[in-house]
Parts: C-alpha cells; structure tokens; sequence
C-alpha cells in the first residue's frame, strides 16, 4: 500500500507548502529581472514533463512572460540559441535523470540561467543549477510517483506568484489565490476516499483491460498524460492520453468491444456526451468521471471543488488510485517497477 499511504499524505504536503517561508522562490525572483530574463523553459521526462505541463498555463497567465516546456531531447543547441535569455528550469522527481542534467548544462553553455527541481536534496541535477528550488514533497520511495506531482506542479505555481509579486500582484490578490488553492487541497480527502471505493467497485472491471484510453478537455492535458502514464507504469498494459479534439481526429478508429475508455468530465459537455454515446455502440467499457455525470454502473459521480485554476489536482486523484488498488489484485506491486534495476543498467539516472 505504499503508492496509497503517499496520496494519503498529498493534501497535508500541499497544504503545508502554501504556509512555508520560501527565500528560494524569493531570490530567484528579483534576480531574474537583474539578469534580464525574459521567458522560462521547463524541461523533464515523464511524470516531470507532465507537471510541466499541467502547471504551465497558470506559470503562463502570472509570470508575465512565456513559459514553454520541452523534453531534454528536444532541448538541443539549436533550441536554445532560438530566442531571448531564458531560465531553465530542469525537473526531475527523483533529482538523477541524465537527460534532464545534460539539457541544463547545454542551457548553461548558451548562457541562460538555470534551475533545479527535485523531490530530494541534494540531487545530480543541483551540479548544473545556478538555483536550486528543491519539491518540499517528502520522502516517495515508489517508482510510480504520485505525491511528487501534485507537489511539482504547486512548486511551480508558487513560483509564478514569487514572480508575479515582483511585477505588481497585491498581498489581497495572492492571499485569494492562496485561498482557492487551500480550499481544493482540503477537500482532497474526500476525493481520495470516493475514488478508491470507486476503484475497488464500479472500476474493478478494469483489471481485465488491455488496451485503455484516457481523454479529457485541453483544461486538463497534463492530467490525461501523467494518468496514461501511470496506468501504464502500473497496470503494465497498453495506455494512451488524448486531449478531447485530438482524439476524435482518428484515435476513435482503433475502438471496439475489447477496449476502454476513460473520460475525465468537469463540466457538462454536449459533443462528450455525444461521444460516450456513439463508443458506446462499440464497447461497454466506458467510464467516466466529474461532477455532473450520470451515476451508472461505471461512472465517479461525486462532487469536485472545480475551480477553473486548481482542478488539476482533483482529477489526477481518480486515475491515481485505479493505480494504487487495483494492480495489486493482479500481483502487480505499483510501487516497484519491473525492473528495479533498469535505469542502472540503461544508465539513464544517476543518484548521488
């Protein structure tokens, strides 16, 4: 039960993190401008790359600058000499992803200023950080992390509002802010208990799927690629992640009475609902999960806080617990990978 004791913990690491006096987040804030920074680039693999994404569009809206996110990959020379000087910012959950560290020196050598992120300290990433703004999640032994990215995705918004103080953002307007993020936070127990009664219920099914999709709005990208991607790593079966338009754009070919859909619903949806129905003549499995949906035999239908900014971190919690539950009915621990020596050998992290 170790990936559940760390969702468990989740709300009380998130809230915490809202009180702590942060002078790393402080520092690099007025530096920035003195540097002449004038855009972030986040840069990760996996989960980390997926809570770039989920945090970037409100790094977006208070940074006042653009944010891009890559993958270390794509982060190449050719990337970086494009544009104005940029902070880097590299994540890493477990602080020893090698791409991720070698796409920050290559940022360093064309002259932008760097930052780490990491769930540890300290981590291989810190050696190619000018900052080093460490994830306060706590100590996450499983492979498959979950606490780690809700606690990645709230570091980087923490940032945004660091940022957005240097550039006018009022004491009343952060302590707002600060205010709905506690509210979704709080109410995150109740998820978690709804969700794994769920789980164990009504989505039990799913231990017999091999082939499953997720699709969500745009709202909520980031959550639909980091819930493939654990459903993947633990469930250790084939898992894809659409965004909603995307996937009506050929993914819905591959469909028939072998495969399963899961959508993420926060609000009422006419061409949603439209979908599930038109799937529906293809496949029973079918499952859907927000406030409004119809209470049937498949579908979470329980309420969420649903606020426009922080519903990312509801919606990872349902796709979170299908992963901490029900691998172990089919004698899969989600905590350890298959391998539990594959980046050692892959020499693709390195620890300190």
């Amino acid at each position: 039960m170790l990936v559940k004791d760390y969702i468990d913990d989740t709300p009380s690491r998130l809230l915490a993190m809202l009180t702590q006096t942060r002078d790393d987040l402080r520092q690099i804030a007025q530096a920035l401008p003195e540097a002449g920074v004038t855009r972030i680039i986040l840069t990760g693999s996996g989960t980390s790359y997926h809570a770039a994404l989920t945090a970037r569009p409100f790094m977006q809206r208070w940074c006042g600058m653009p944010v891009d996110v890559y993958w270390p990959f794509l982060l190449n020379d050719a990337a970086l000499a494009l544009g104005s000087k940029a902070l880097v910012i590299g994540i890493s959950q477990g602080g020893g992803s090698l791409s991720t560290f070698e796409a920050m020196n290559r940022a360093r050598k064309a002259g932008h200023l760097t930052a780490s992120m990491a769930g540890v300290a300290p981590a291989v990433i810190d050696r190619a950080a000018d900052f080093v703004l460490t994830v306060p999640c706590g100590e996450e032994k499983a492979g498959a992390k979950t606490k780690g990215y809700h606690c990645t995705v709230l570091n980087l918004m923490l940032l945004a509002l660091a940022l957005a103080g240097q550039q006018g953002l009022t004491a009343d307007e952060h302590q707002q802010l600060l205010a709905r993020m506690e509210e979704t936070f709080r109410h995150l127990p109740e998820l978690i208990k709804a969700a794994g009664e769920w789980a164990m219920t009504k989505a039990r099914p799913l231990l017999q799927s091999a082939d499953i999709r997720l699709v969500g709005p745009f709202t909520l990208f980031g959550t639909v690629q980091e819930g493939a991607l654990k459903m993947l790593e633990t469930f250790r079966c084939p898992v894809s992640g659409y965004e909603f338009e995307e996937f009506i754009h050929g993914v819905y070919n591959a469909f028939n009475e072998n495969a399963t859909l899961i959508m993420l619903s926060p609000w009422q949806d006419e061409r949603e609902s439209r979908l599930a129905e038109i799937l529906g003549g293809w496949t029973k499995h079918i499952y859907r999960i927000g406030p409004q949906v119809e209470n049937n035999a498949l579908n979470l239908s329980v309420p969420f806080i649903n606020d426009e900014d922080f519903s990312v971190f509801e919606y990872i919690i349902p796709l979170q617990m299908l992963c901490a539950t029900l691998p172990e009915l089919k004698g899969i621990d989600p905590a350890t990978p298959k391998d539990p020596f594959f980046h050692q050998k892959m020499k693709s992290k390195q620890e300190v």
